[in-house]
């Protein structure tokens, strides 16, 4: 039999911890991190801010903005982890938690205003 969740209005599955630690990752990213964590829920892992920048360097992940975290957000497939494991150095990984890699070289942000505004601009002629 399958479960389901039902959620009340406004409770989010991330708990407050995760998110604060996610918030904190991406504020302090040092312009090589990549930060993956792993979302149980849909079986993929997701990337915020800099990290989800960063993913579409490498490979091309589904690109969303996530309301909840207010910042962009990307959903790697198998594949995708792959080919980040090939391109990335990985510093830090634990099984269906999270991944850590870091790029060959420092890209900073150059570029990721921009690549915000599109996916701001996309998401707000969706989501009306």
């Amino acid at each position: 039999m399958q479960k389901v969740v039902t959620l009340q209005p406004n409770q989010n599955l991330l708990n407050s911890m995760d998110k604060n630690l996610i918030l904190k990752q991406e504020a302090d990213n040092d312009g090589k991190s990549v930060y993956l964590y792993y979302d149980a829920m849909v079986g993929l892992y997701l990337a915020y801010g800099l990290s989800a920048y960063y993913t579409t360097m490498v490979t091309e992940p589904y690109i969303s903005y996530s309301e909840e975290m207010e910042m962009p957000v990307a959903l790697l497939r198998k594949e995708h982890i792959l080919y980040l494991r090939q391109s990335l150095t990985k510093v830090e990984h634990e099984m269906k938690k999270f991944y850590l890699f870091k790029l060959r070289g420092t890209v900073g942000n150059a570029g990721y205003d921009k690549w915000l505004q599109k996916i701001l601009d996309r998401h707000k002629r969706v989501v009306k």
